[in-house]
């Protein structure tokens, strides 16, 4: 038995409202995959940009005015 048959055994037990929760968090766990998709995208951008000699920046480095 797959998992998705024994989720369909499952489901046909479970009355309406607890299926609308299962709904909710299946929702919520596809979304969070593509969410974690896009933050791997950014990171690997964000690589591309700037690499390991990138020099450390501090308050001093930062333009008088934009601090206060």
């Amino acid at each position: 038995m797959t998992t998705r048959d024994a989720l369909d055994v499952v489901l046909q037990e479970l009355p309406d409202e607890r299926l609308s929760q299962v709904l909710d968090f299946a929702r919520y766990l596809s979304s969070r995959t593509e969410t974690e998709a896009w933050q791997q995208f950014g990171r690997s951008q964000l690589a591309k940009a700037y690499g390991p000699d990138e020099p450390e920046y501090t308050l001093d480095d930062v333009k008088r005015g934009l601090v206060e």
